[in-house]
């Protein structure tokens, strides 16, 4: 991989699954937004402009929007994958080495959490991205 930075990384393999996490929940996002909103498929009052700046995290909250239009499934499954993707993007680089590769860690003493994200976190998280995006084209009727 080119040298991009003088900073300390981790394995190639696990920088490429961060960004493949990134990128699968970004589009999910995206894709709710999308059913959601009221230009592309008139599920609801809200503007494509008022959704896109919210969080994922105050969106699958906003108004109950999420639950009450896209159902139980999508909306549990979603709320997973924003405590997981909370866990992955504000956990630290460590000098904890997970079979030859250093992993970050989330913390968080009010919640009682010590995770390591590992690649088979990001591997699992990617899957459960997968299945949410499942669910929502099934919703679509496809």
């Amino acid at each position: 991989m080119e040298k991009l930075t003088r900073q300390s990384l981790t394995d190639n393999e696990f920088l490429y699954l961060l960004g493949v996490c990134q990128w699968v929940f970004n589009s999910n996002v995206s894709f709710i937004i999308e059913m959601i909103d009221k230009e592309h498929h008139n599920n609801s009052e809200e503007s494509w402009f008022n959704l896109v700046e919210k969080t994922a995290g105050n969106l699958k909250d906003y108004k109950n929007i999420v639950y009450n239009i896209l159902g139980r499934d999508i909306y549990d499954l979603f709320n997973e994958l924003v405590l997981e993707r909370n866990a992955i993007f504000h956990s630290f680089p460590t000098g904890e080495k997970v079979n030859n590769y250093y992993i970050p860690i989330y913390r968080n003493d009010y919640k009682g959490l010590n995770i390591e994200i590992d690649k088979e976190y990001l591997k699992a998280f990617i899957k459960k991205n997968e299945k949410l995006s499942d669910l929502i084209y099934r919703f679509r009727g496809y």
